[in-house]
């Protein structure tokens, strides 16, 4: 599996906290089977900077540890989207998933279709792929999964998260979740994880599930052959 989401880089964000939780969680994630993670911390105005000298110390501290676990690690960042979020991927300030073309955009809870269909369509002109963060938890979504199809037949792609599939994120984002996936809208499966207690990864419970429920295919395709896609742009 490849997990493209997770907050598992220490002291950056809300995520990991110190290299020990990062080390549990990377352990973690090579005995449920993942291979490759492209660690996202976020980026978000007055409450996230996105430190870039914090991230790359961090991120070489860990590198060793997850060759030993034979899993390749990966930098980006999930991008709480804004007026200069193209400005900022092309000069650098944020990394792209993996550094390809890709970005991991996220939008606030309320944020209305006519905001993230126009963000969306910044950055494709720009020649980004945008992927959606945990598309399922925003209000325009779950009142209407089916706007997701649009959003995909402009270019962007359709993450959501492990947790709110297996119903930890609550009964009404899970059925969000039911909805997309049964309208096969989803195109990734990530873990979103930030720590080993509260918000840790399920991604082989989530993948089990997702195989029993809706076939091999759509899981292999969910955590594997969509998320290579990113890793190869």
């Amino acid at each position: 599996m490849i997990d493209i989401h997770c907050h598992l880089l220490y002291g950056v964000d809300d995520g990991a906290k110190t290299p020990e939780i990062s080390k549990a969680m990377l352990a973690d994630a090579s005995a449920q089977g993942i291979t490759d993670l492209i660690l996202t911390p976020h980026y978000r105005q007055g409450m996230f900077p996105y430190v870039q000298d914090d991230i790359r110390s961090s991120f070489a501290a860990l590198r060793e540890e997850a060759a030993q676990r034979k899993i390749r690690l990966y930098l980006g960042c999930e991008y709480r989207a804004d007026d200069e979020i193209v400005a900022n991927f092309k000069s650098k300030r944020c990394h792209t998933l993996a550094d390809g073309d890709c970005v991991l955009a996220e939008y606030s809870h309320t944020s209305t279709y006519n905001q993230i269909r126009n963000s969306l369509e910044n950055l494709i002109t720009a020649g980004y792929t945008p992927v959606i963060a945990h598309a399922e938890r925003y209000d325009v979504f779950a009142g209407n999964p089916s706007l997701l199809e649009e959003c995909r037949s402009m270019g962007a792609m359709i993450q959501i998260n492990a947790d709110s599939i297996l119903g930890y994120d609550g009964s009404d984002v899970k059925k969000t979740c039911r909805q997309i996936l049964k309208a096969s809208l989803a195109d990734i499966v990530a873990s979103d994880a930030h720590d080993m207690q509260d918000r840790r990864s399920h991604m082989r419970k989530c993948c089990d599930y997702i195989a029993n429920e809706y076939g091999w295919d759509t899981a292999m395709n969910l955590f594997t052959v969509n998320p290579l896609r990113i890793l190869e742009r």
